[in-house]
């Protein structure tokens, strides 16, 4: 039986901080850098560990019984 993976990581990541348009003082600025560091970085764990979860389940079903990785299957020519 095939699972889904964990929803929180199939949700979109958060884009960077809106700036605004106008001046910012340094220490706003420093802040919402932070702020976008932190969404990048948690972005890159999630995607990392989806990935992560699709390889080790691949995995997993390939060491079924009768079962072919992709790389093993025929390719259909485009139309």
């Amino acid at each position: 039986m095939l699972t889904k993976p964990d929803s929180v990581l199939l949700e979109l990541c958060k884009g960077p901080v809106d700036l605004g348009d106008k001046p910012l003082p340094q220490w706003r600025l420093e802040q919402l850098w932070i702020t976008d560091r932190e969404r990048l970085l948690s972005c890159a764990r999630k995607h990392l560990a989806l990935r992560d979860y699709y390889a080790d389940r691949d995995q997993l079903l390939s060491e079924l019984p009768g079962v072919r990785p992709a790389a093993a299957l025929p390719r259909r020519a485009a139309k």
